[in-house]
């Protein structure tokens, strides 16, 4: 549990700087998809950074390679990276066999399949079980599944093990990639040894569209939620801030977006604190698979929204 006094140090942070940081990566998520991800490209005006891209989680034989997305999908993906969406467990398997090492020539064959389909010596991050402070995904330890925890923390730090273990594994990067909204993410650390990064999955979604309880229709109450040492938890966004510095982590947001016409403050918001904050990167979610988030598409439908994503994000640093 992060101290309060530690929580209101990092808020702190969240006042300009006469500085100002370095602009973090640019991320997107475009559906496991080139195409998409170059529409996305085009119509904000620069190239991005990173793209997040999902391993399958329905059966082994398709998690174990990742030919398919580093070649077919975006072989032409030039200089951009790719961020791997990696379940420590898919449909059908548990964290108490993971880690007795029952999972662990899979998880071996993917990693050594990311390493060739990535040659060089760039940093290559994986996002182990992500969202795992949920309870909506199989490999989910949040809310009734709570009980799996011990489980999961002693599979995370298997997992990562042998996925340095592989020749060339040193270049993997681990996020600790949580999501708002759910379980308290803080116990189900897996040790400073077996991090990298802290992040979190942050959407907007307001009230009247559908959104959760603590959710609202102003973009800039919306945002003073995830910042004020009053939001609506301690482990909203300026909570995993605090805990990313008191584990002497770097922070990012791994995945964000934001729904409606209204959302320019609430977009504004986000970009000033990545920048003030240091943020190593961040990845907008461009697809309306599970979040309708597009934003390439709804130039007329939500002007001030694209408009001023456009502005805060389109001119790469």
């Amino acid at each position: 549990m992060i101290p309060r006094s530690a929580l209101i140090a990092a808020l702190a942070l969240l006042l300009p700087l006469s500085t100002p940081a370095s602009e973090p990566l640019m991320g997107v998520f475009g559906e496991n998809s080139m195409q998409r991800v170059l529409d996305f490209e085009k119509w904000l005006g620069r190239r991005v950074d990173v793209i997040l891209c999902t391993v399958d989680f329905q059966k082994w034989e398709n998690y174990r390679y990742a030919n398919w997305l580093s070649q077919t999908v975006y072989g032409e993906r030039g200089d951009r990276r790719l961020v791997y969406d990696v379940p420590i467990i898919i449909n059908g398997a548990s964290y108490a066999e993971a880690k007795t090492g029952a999972y662990d020539e899979h998880w071996k064959c993917l990693a050594a399949s990311i390493l060739e389909n990535n040659p060089g010596e760039y940093e290559i991050v994986i996002r182990p079980s992500h969202e795992m402070n949920g309870e909506w995904f199989a490999w989910g330890v949040g809310g009734a599944k709570q009980a799996q925890i011990p489980d999961f923390i002693a599979s995370w730090q298997r997992f990562h093990g042998v996925f340095r273990g592989v020749p060339g594994g040193e270049r993997f990067r681990f996020s600790f990639s949580t999501t708002e909204g759910a379980s308290d993410p803080r116990p189900m650390w897996p040790g400073d040894a077996y991090v990298d990064i802290v992040a979190q999955d942050v959407y907007w979604k307001p009230k009247a569209m559908g959104g959760e309880g603590w959710e609202t229709n102003d973009p800039k109450e919306a945002w003073d939620k995830r910042v004020s040492q009053y939001g609506y938890n301690e482990w909203h966004v300026a909570g995993m801030l605090a805990f990313a510095k008191a584990h002497g982590k770097p922070f990012q947001i791994d995945e964000w977006g934001v729904w409606g016409p209204d959302a320019a403050p609430f977009v504004e918001a986000m970009a000033a604190f990545l920048k003030t904050n240091g943020a190593r990167s961040h990845t907008y979610w461009n697809s309306n698979s599970g979040y309708p988030g597009e934003l390439n598409q709804r130039e007329k439908e939500w002007p001030a929204t694209t408009q001023a994503f456009k502005a805060a994000f389109g001119k790469a640093p």
